[in-house]
């Protein structure tokens, strides 16, 4: 769908603005995740079909835009560091292999009308799956020495100030550090 490959490109731009520090990268990754998980909730029935929205098991689909909905919220919350991302990311991840054998299973015994519908599911399902997965097993750590690929001081402090969020020496140097950035760039 245009509705997917728009968000999905939005993401990819904000994931770009993220790793070159520009401006809007946080809004960009958020909105295009969350409107995708909005989306994916209510709407999986008309994403998952053909072009005509009664070639479809509708049970199948109300139940897999619940789970898939969750994904796209962890990557944003991995994204973004905020608590709860290995949640989501775990939940998707578990459910996203139980979901592709269903389709698998069904799509050998369905007819022929309905092999674009679960063709859709399992590319949708697997490309989730995998991004989910990805995530999921890459350490915050990892993900902040990307994002501050060009400022390994910074890099250093937001790990430790993250890794202890309750140590008021961390964050005093954190604090400072970006003190000092923003004295910089004035």
């Amino acid at each position: 769908m245009k509705t997917e490959k728009t968000l999905a490109l939005l993401f990819f731009i904000g994931v770009l603005f993220k790793v070159m520090h520009w401006p809007g990268a946080g809004p960009l990754i958020v909105v295009s995740l969350s409107t995708l998980a909005i989306l994916y909730f209510p709407l999986a029935f008309y994403f998952f079909c053909d072009k005509t929205i009664k070639h479809q098991n509708l049970p199948l689909s109300v139940v897999s835009g619940f789970f898939l909905s969750i994904i796209p919220i962890g990557l944003a919350f991995k994204l973004q560091h905020w608590p709860g991302a290995q949640i989501y990311l775990l939940i998707g991840i578990i459910t996203s292999p139980i979901i592709l054998t269903t389709v698998y299973v069904l799509r050998e015994r369905a007819p022929i009308n309905l092999s674009v519908y679960y063709n859709n599911m399992l590319k949708r399902t697997a490309v989730s799956f995998i991004f989910a997965t990805i995530l999921y097993f890459t350490p915050n750590d990892r993900l902040i020495i990307i994002q501050h690929w060009d400022d390994p001081e910074f890099a250093r402090l937001k790990i430790l100030y993250f890794s202890d969020p309750g140590n008021a020496e961390y964050e005093r140097q954190y604090n400072d550090y970006i003190i000092k950035l923003e004295r910089k760039d004035q």
